[in-house]
């Protein structure tokens, strides 16, 4: 990260489109899968629409997982979504022109593409930007004694939870990154 890359990101967040964006999983292994995607529009930093989306894995749900975010096999039995119709509107909401933002986003960008592999997906061949809250707050906020999201939305006194929900995480995150780059 850099100076004018902040300069960058924030011309974006004041005139360009950005989709902030969280993924809850099975688990964490490369075998796991997403459970649940969320993301929320901003269009010249006003929130304009979200998604949120429940998928059907095929693998068993780690309980470690299940205890972390509360997302049942049962639950996703009911309210889940085939997990390729699920993507294709998660991609189709992502479009081609947005800053894609995420807090920890390798993370994230890691389950989507194993998702894209495991249930052969053709992920859109769109390079997008990719902004991730935990490099852009240690830049401009080093020294901090954690960079986990819950820690920085209390040390900012920043709007949202971190409920381990995609969509209030997704809420949370937007907020860190606007306020990081007031």
């Amino acid at each position: 990260m850099t100076q004018q890359r902040v300069a960058e990101l924030s011309a974006r967040a004041r005139t360009g489109r950005v989709v902030v964006f969280d993924t809850e999983t099975t688990g964490l292994r490369s075998w796991d899968q997403i459970c649940q995607i969320a993301a929320v529009e901003y269009v010249a930093g006003e929130r304009a629409r979200s998604i949120c989306l429940y998928l059907c894995p095929t693998c068993e749900m780690n309980p470690f997982a299940e205890a972390i975010h509360g997302i049942s096999m049962d639950f996703l039995a009911l309210h889940g979504d085939d997990p390729c119709a699920a993507m294709a509107r998660f991609f189709d909401f992502l479009g081609e022109d947005a800053l894609l933002v995420a807090h920890n986003s390798r993370f994230d960008l890691r389950m989507l593409d194993q998702e894209c592999r495991e249930f052969g997906i053709a992920r859109p061949p769109v390079v997008i930007d990719v902004c991730d809250t935990v490099a852009l707050a240690r830049f401009m906020r080093p020294g901090l004694s954690s960079y986990k999201l819950e820690r920085l939305i209390s040390e900012f006194g920043i709007p949202g939870r971190n409920s381990h929900d995609a969509l209030d995480d997704t809420i949370a995150c937007a907020n860190l990154f606007f306020h990081l780059l007031k």
